[in-house]
């Protein structure tokens, strides 16, 4: 990756928008322009001004690994887990003296809001979703290490779907696929991976429980993993048997408005554009207002990131953004439908990037 270059694409922002610096804290963005990993748990930032001065700050236990891996120059510690742990931004911030300064809300903490203003009495200006615009366009490496994510994320679904039985638990569906996940590679879950079945799935409760899994039901399993960093993210559906007709055909509208709205990805269409294709299939089936959430979005280093599937967002699509498509139905007493794919935007329409079969699974047995 040419982090480098990417940099440069920060200082340019920063300089039209008349910005003097950028205070980045978010795990994806200082992922992205400077290749580190960390912890969960841990917690850094990323000081760059338009005259190019960079300065990288991590806690104290971080600090040689950083220095050796890290292509940043200037890489600074502070005290992890000690009420000033924010005392090095100081000195970099009376250096710099910067007037306007570029974050990432809501990914600033108020205290560091509130530490800038008092070191500063910079002007602090959101350019999160500027950032996210940056990242919205993947390139082929990027594109790469998705693909990969993909794949880990097919494998692990479709390994916990084989060894699903009658009397399963929901969390033991997925304590399966996070197992499959860990063995191929990936760093961990882009997200708490979710079965939800019979209730669960139409209220929706979006995270695994103790309840079995029984005939009769339709049960939703949406999952992904990381892998050097970039998400990934699918979700099927499927029974153990024993499905009315009435389900069936609430699977059959959610999969066909699925496919049409895949069909119309291709660059030059708007977020905006492709909702309302799933939306306006769905409300001719008569189920319009069981369609509760976005149609897709991005996903990269974050999960959730530029562009957004759905209303109102006119956001054109551009060759090498990565999208899920994902419409669904969730109608009380009868059950819930969804199918995910991911979805490379191409110079002439679209490429599928995950392949875990689509149709109605009948687990029956």
């Amino acid at each position: 990756m040419n982090f480098e270059k990417r940099i440069d694409k920060l200082i340019k922002l920063l300089r039209k928008k008349g910005l003097d610096a950028a205070i980045l804290t978010s795990r994806s963005n200082i992922r992205y322009f400077t290749g580190i990993r960390f912890n969960t748990t841990s917690f850094s930032i990323l000081f760059v001004s338009e005259r190019g001065n960079i300065v990288f700050l991590v806690p104290t236990l971080d600090y040689k690994r950083v220095k050796k891996d890290c292509w940043i120059r200037d890489v600074r510690q502070f005290p992890e887990d000690n009420p000033n742990y924010l005392a090095p931004l100081k000195k970099v911030l009376s250096d710099n003296m910067a007037c306007q300064i570029g974050v990432e809300f809501p990914a600033i903490s108020i205290e560091g809001e509130n530490l800038i203003k008092e070191v500063t009495n910079a002007i602090l200006v959101n350019i999160d979703s500027d950032l996210s615009t940056l990242r919205s366009i993947k390139t082929k490496e990027e594109v790469e290490l998705i693909r990969a994510s993909a794949k880990i994320a097919d494998e692990a679904m479709t390994k916990a779907l084989e060894s699903v039985k009658d009397g399963m638990r929901e969390y033991e569906v997925s304590a399966i696929a996070l197992n499959v996940m860990m063995e191929e590679g990936a760093e961990g879950p882009s997200f708490e991976p979710f079965v939800m079945s019979g209730e669960n799935a139409w209220l929706p409760q979006r995270f695994s429980s103790k309840k079995e899994l029984k005939r009769g039901e339709m049960i939703l399993f949406d999952m992904g993993c990381i892998f050097d960093g970039y998400c990934s993210d699918i979700t099927r559906t499927f029974s153990l048997g024993g499905l009315s007709d009435e389900q069936k055909e609430l699977f059959k509208i959610a999969y066909e408005a699925q496919k049409r709205t895949v069909a119309a990805i291709k660059p030059g269409v708007s977020g905006g554009d492709v909702d309302k294709v799933a939306r306006e299939y769905i409300a001719q089936k008569g189920y319009g207002k069981h369609f509760p959430h976005l149609t897709g979005h991005g996903l990269g280093l974050s999960i959730h990131e530029m562009p957004i599937l759905d209303k109102d967002f006119e956001v054109v699509l551009e060759p090498g953004m990565v999208v899920t498509v994902e419409p669904g139905i969730y109608v009380e007493g009868i059950g819930a439908a969804r199918i995910e794919d991911m979805v490379l935007v191409t110079e002439d329409g679209f490429s599928l990037l995950t392949g875990t079969p689509r149709d109605l699974i009948d687990i029956g047995r």
